[in-house]
């Protein structure tokens, strides 16, 4: 639990991950710097030289207590005085009120403590009139003493110039740092973007670049995509040849039948040679599908509604729902899209009576809903009846025909518009409900 709570706090792409891990040690960098270095100037310098001028101080303090008149005390010390440019001055009492301490000035709280320490008869002290000095207030027997000190005596002048320097040369490799991560991913995007276009059926022109790792990465993709294109070609052109040829013997043989007489031999062969030929075509549309085709803009709401108006015009039970907000215009592959979608709409005729097709617009994309109220397909078939040629008899009506190449289509489209399939339950009609997702643009997500 507690891992997993921890992965929602981290970035999910590998740039951000990448810049995590160059940040990190920059800061912790600073943050060790910076306590060592505040350790070992604001307490351990300032403390040393308050130390060393507290002592001073209290040899000339010792002097003036014992002496009857301080004035020939001051006298005798002058050069000492004047050397160190300290001033003193005896008063009748202390001030009534001194300014408070700077939240920032950490030097002064350790020449303070220092002082409190060294000095039990220190009645106030005041660091921030003066930048420059420091005033002290003692209790003597001869009144109230004023001590104004120069700053430099009890700590080092401009300490955080090492702390600016740091800082801003830590700022400057960062950005450095920035730009040529920048430069080391963007090969690493442009064949994530290959590939994420070559899963949509397209093929985007891919350079091998940046570094060694990511070059052979990029190697063996186009060696991969090159191989598969290769098999696609020799699969279409196997297909499409078996179908082409299977038409000639099939033309001759209704020629043949044609100048037959009407019996009951000929009704039979005419029923299987229909049902070849239907298999011919499940075929060549299985094989179109796989035929990369370019994309255009197109209103996908008129691509819908020419299509449920062609099954309308034939008297088939086939209603349409299309709720705003409609759909921008998408880069779509009509033909392919339409045969999918002519698929699914045939297949839930074939397996039910009634047939639902909706449209729904989300943040992400489109969903293309068909429902029928047939028999549906048991959750556990669901995963391969998206593969060709694979028939489930036992989830949908075994004498309705078709080779399993129906829904094997429409996941070919899907997978080539960047989107996907989905079988579930209809919760309207209780049968089969296909889901055909198709993915906005990223401008329309972005809304």
């Amino acid at each position: 639990m507690m891992k997993r709570k921890l992965k929602t706090f981290f970035p999910t792409s590998f740039y951000g991950r990448a810049v995590l891990i160059l940040i990190m040690p920059v800061i912790v960098i600073q943050i060790v710097l910076s306590v060592v270095f505040i350790q070992r100037h604001y307490e351990r310098v300032t403390t040393q030289l308050s130390t060393n001028t507290a002592a001073v101080l209290q040899v000339l303090i010792a002097r003036l207590e014992a002496s009857p008149a301080p004035d020939t005390v001051l006298e005798d010390q002058a050069d000492m005085i004047a050397a160190l440019q300290i001033g003193l001055r005896l008063e009748a009492a202390p001030p009534e009120s001194v300014a408070p301490q700077r939240a920032l000035d950490l030097a002064g709280g350790e020449i303070l403590r220092t002082m409190q320490n060294e000095f039990p008869t220190l009645l106030a002290a005041d660091l921030s009139r003066d930048e420059g000095s420091v005033r002290l207030w003692l209790e003597t027997r001869h009144g109230v003493l004023e001590l104004t000190l120069p700053r430099r005596l009890l700590t080092t002048s401009n300490p955080h110039q090492l702390l600016v320097i740091v800082f801003l040369a830590s700022v400057l490799m960062t950005l450095i740092a920035f730009q040529f991560l920048r430069l080391q991913i963007r090969p690493i995007r442009r064949l994530g973007a290959a590939a994420e276009a070559y899963g949509r059926g397209e093929r985007v022109a891919l350079r091998a670049s940046g570094a060694r790792e990511v070059r052979a990465a990029a190697h063996a993709f186009i060696d991969m995509r090159n191989r598969l294109e290769r098999q696609r070609a020799q699969q279409q052109i196997m297909l499409s040849g078996v179908s082409h040829d299977m038409r000639t013997p099939l033309t001759r043989m209704r020629l043949i039948l044609s100048m037959m007489e009407d019996c009951e031999d000929r009704a039979a062969l005419e029923i299987e040679i229909l049902d070849l030929e239907t298999r011919l075509e499940r075929f060549l549309d299985y094989t179109r599908g796989q035929m990369s085709e370019a994309s255009e803009l197109s209103d996908l709401d008129q691509v819908i509604s020419d299509l449920v108006a062609r099954y309308r015009s034939a008297g088939h039970p086939v209603s349409l729902s299309l709720p705003r907000p409609a759909p921008p215009l998408m880069d779509l592959k009509p033909g392919s899209l339409g045969r999918a979608l002519d698929n699914l709409i045939s297949n839930a005729l074939r397996h039910g009576s009634k047939v639902e097709v909706s449209r729904h617009v989300t943040p992400e994309g489109v969903d293309l809903r068909v429902e029928d109220d047939g028999p549906g397909i048991a959750p556990e078939d669901r995963a391969r009846a998206c593969d060709p040629f694979v028939r489930l008899d036992e989830a949908r009506n075994s004498d309705s025909g078709g080779m399993g190449l129906g829904l094997a289509i429409v996941a070919d489209a899907a997978r080539a518009q960047g989107g996907s399939l989905d079988l579930g339950e209809s919760a309207a009609l209780g049968g089969l409900c296909a889901t055909l997702y198709l993915p906005l643009p990223a401008r329309d997500q972005s809304r």
